[in-house]
């Protein structure tokens, strides 16, 4: 990684879906003048935007190049630290790309959506065959942008947090018996799991507290069994002075008092955290997200890499959270429509799903693609599995809540967890964040 990145910086490096590090031999993103549409021209050479951290762009741009096609492609690149400010300007603009990946969700990707500057890919979704094989969640949630139900993204990959990883040979050590079928049968018996851990010599949980990211993805996954995933999903509704919410954020101080989380976790980043875990002196890693390619960049082995959910801490089964919003979009001011939609069936069709798979472990938002799990691998391959089960994935809360309150929770977790915030003060600043955010 070339840049620290939260969640949906990440997810959209992977996949052929974001953008990082220098437009060679382009004008500044934005630079140009704005233009009418003029789509329906044609172009023989697509301009694709995709994040240099993105190992399947260029093999998936390789592969579109060497086939019989009446196009080619160009893939460019540019910062990933600013493209998620700059793209607006740059998608209203001249030099606009043909097709582009961007965060699919409610800040600009809507505040474009809603401005009428993306073209709508409802035909992309049909023809395409996603209609018809992406769950309903997540159907849901791209259509729920516009007050017209139509599509102005569309899905190339997702992601899998509100878990946890563990290394098989630190728990046999620690003489801890391994979850079954990736859930702990009680509280009780993770949190026995956590103590042997730590009479071993082990830490029990890295996590790099630092990026505060991390810390709500433990939220997340513990607030799956205290609060209905349809209220998690809309939080503007919570109440955030309840119990529902509060219980995981005191679960986690409570963890946190036993040292569960691995001294100095709260000064640590992402990768060190990762790194801590890949020297093998802890149990359950969060990661940036549960994705594989992380913890073996990180020098853990495959074969000692399995995954669990976060225990139950309420009365709901646990779930994995899933954040789609790493898609494509096609800007309504660039050249080539005909040209973009074509490519962008490619993206999210079912040969290069598979691809991605193969290559990055990239988990595919359609679920119609043969030989998935295999490509995926055991544990990519059983997460998909698993979130396809009837009633066992969600939408994480901050992918549908408002950048004031994403900011404030992420930042003030970390205060909770060092004693400077109380649990009910936390609750009760972002109940008046959700009331301004309504007003």
């Amino acid at each position: 990684m070339t840049a620290p990145l939260d969640r949906r910086m990440f997810l959209i490096g992977i996949g052929g879906v974001a953008m990082a590090t220098g437009l060679a031999a382009c004008s500044a993103p934005g630079s140009g003048s704005p233009q009418a549409n003029n789509g329906s021209t044609s172009v023989k050479t697509l301009s694709f935007l995709t994040n240099s951290d993105d190992g399947t762009a260029a093999p998936t741009v390789k592969t579109w190049n060497s086939g019989k096609h009446a196009f080619s492609v160009k893939l460019q690149q540019t910062d990933s630290s600013t493209y998620a400010q700059n793209f607006p300007r740059l998608a209203t603009s001249s030099d606009a790309p043909g097709i582009a990946g961007y965060f699919i969700d409610g800040g600009l990707f809507k505040d474009l959506a809603v401005a009428g500057s993306l073209l709508d890919l409802t035909s992309l979704w049909d023809k395409s065959g996603l209609s018809a094989n992406v769950p309903d969640l997540i159907k849901k949630r791209y259509a729920g942008y516009t007050k017209d139900g139509k599509y102005y993204g569309a899905p190339t990959n997702t992601s899998r947090y509100g878990l946890m990883f563990y290394r098989k040979s630190v728990l046999k050590k620690a003489g801890v018996a391994e979850p079954t079928n990736h859930e702990w049968s009680s509280l009780a018996e993770f949190e026995a799991a956590c103590t042997d851990l730590m009479k071993a010599g082990f830490n029990a949980i890295s996590v790099g507290g630092k990026d505060g990211y991390p810390l709500s993805h433990i939220q997340d996954g513990l607030l799956a069994s205290t609060m209905e995933a349809d209220l998690i999903a809309e939080p503007l509704s919570i109440d955030y002075t309840g119990e529902a919410w509060k219980a995981p954020v005191q679960k986690m101080v409570d963890w946190n008092k036993k040292g569960f989380f691995a001294r100095g976790f709260l000064g640590r980043s992402t990768d060190q955290g990762n790194t801590l875990f890949g020297q093998g002196k802890a149990g359950f890693n969060t990661g940036m997200n549960v994705w594989e390619p992380l913890m073996l960049d990180a020098g853990v082995p495959r074969e000692d890499l399995d995954w669990c959910l976060l225990p139950a801490i309420g009365d709901l089964p646990t779930k994995v959270s899933v954040y789609a919003g790493g898609g494509i979009v096609i800007p309504k001011v660039a050249a080539g429509h005909e040209q973009a939609l074509e490519f962008g069936e490619y993206l999210v069709g079912k040969e290069n799903a598979l691809a991605t798979a193969k290559s990055g472990a990239v988990i595919p938002a359609r679920t119609d693609v043969p030989g998935l799990e295999a490509a995926l691998g055991a544990n990519g391959g059983s997460m998909f599995a698993f979130a396809n089960q009837e009633g066992r994935s969600q939408f994480g809360w901050d992918d549908g809540a408002p950048t004031s309150m994403i900011t404030y929770d992420r930042t003030n977790l970390q205060a909770v967890l060092a004693g400077s915030l109380s649990v009910d003060d936390f609750g009760a600043q972002l109940q008046k964040l959700k009331t301004s955010a309504q007003s």
